[in-house]
């Protein structure tokens, strides 16, 4: 009778351990197959790809609001107008609390989330935004720069020239030909009633002029033109005749910004 009766709780104790042993390796091979169905439903995590591009150039006065419509509205018609992640801008975006928003310093750093993205608004270095032509660079290690009194002192030496050996110059986009904004200037002159002669636009005008659009060159012409008939003019024609065409390029810059910006809410909502 004893026996039999310690043989029963050492048969329960091998059952519960056998019992145990099978839940302990069904459990390890579900985790080796890649868990239950549930799991096999999760998405698994996948690495954010992030391509930083630095925007310098800027108009102080400009918002993040002003950045984003201008990049979905070059980058949108590559197909990549969605792969903007982050837009963060030095010294705050002039938004907040009043009294106490920053003052934006001028440049901006951009994330986007394909290198097709970055490569895309690449392309917009050295075009005008809101009516200054912005710089475009990749986010790289900081490299030295000499000082510019140092630069001053190498270029008054003949020094900092290129393979050529002329002086290297950073060439803007020339959107419309010297001949081209000549004849407007010209045409706008003969047509001002002696108030504006051709000769009163000078290279850097004509240069600057050169940068806009055409439609947009040929505003800032008759401006000019416009202003000069009424009489307004200045003792600094060359300064006086920039912030007329920097004024136009800003307002036509805006302009086709909202007509982008309304044509992409249209689309989207089709």
């Amino acid at each position: 009778m004893g026996s039999s009766d310690d043989e029963k709780p050492r048969a329960a104790e091998r059952e519960a351990k056998k019992e145990k042993k099978e839940k302990k390796e069904k459990k390890e091979k579900k985790s080796s197959d890649g868990g239950d169905e549930g799991d096999e439903k999760r998405p698994t995590a996948t690495p954010v790809e992030i391509h930083t591009l630095f925007f310098g150039q800027m108009p102080f006065d400009t918002k993040s609001s002003d950045i984003m419509p201008w990049l979905k509205a070059n980058l949108t018609r590559h197909g990549c107008g969605f792969d903007i992640k982050d837009i963060r801008m030095a010294g705050g975006d002039g938004t907040g609390t009043p009294g106490k928003a920053k003052k934006f310093k001028g440049y901006a750093f951009v994330d986007f989330t394909t290198n097709k993205a970055a490569k895309k608004a690449m392309k917009l270095h050295q075009t005008l935004f809101r009516g200054r032509p912005v710089t475009v660079e990749r986010c790289a290690r900081k490299e030295y720069a000499a000082p510019k009194s140092e630069k001053r002192k190498r270029a008054a030496e003949g020094g900092g020239e290129g393979a050529d050996g002329e002086p290297e110059k950073k060439m803007l986009k020339t959107l419309v030909e010297p001949d081209a904004v000549k004849a407007m200037v010209a045409e706008a002159a003969e047509n001002s009633e002696g108030t504006l002669a051709a000769n009163d636009c000078d290279e850097k005008v004509l240069s600057f002029l050169g940068l806009l659009p055409s439609d947009v060159c040929q505003k800032a012409v008759n401006e000019i033109k416009k202003v000069c008939m009424k009489g307004n003019q200045a003792k600094n024609k060359g300064a006086y005749f920039m912030g007329i065409i920097r004024k136009v390029s800003k307002t036509s810059w805006e302009e086709r910004a909202k007509a982008d910006a309304a044509k992409a809410k249209g689309a989207a909502e089709s």
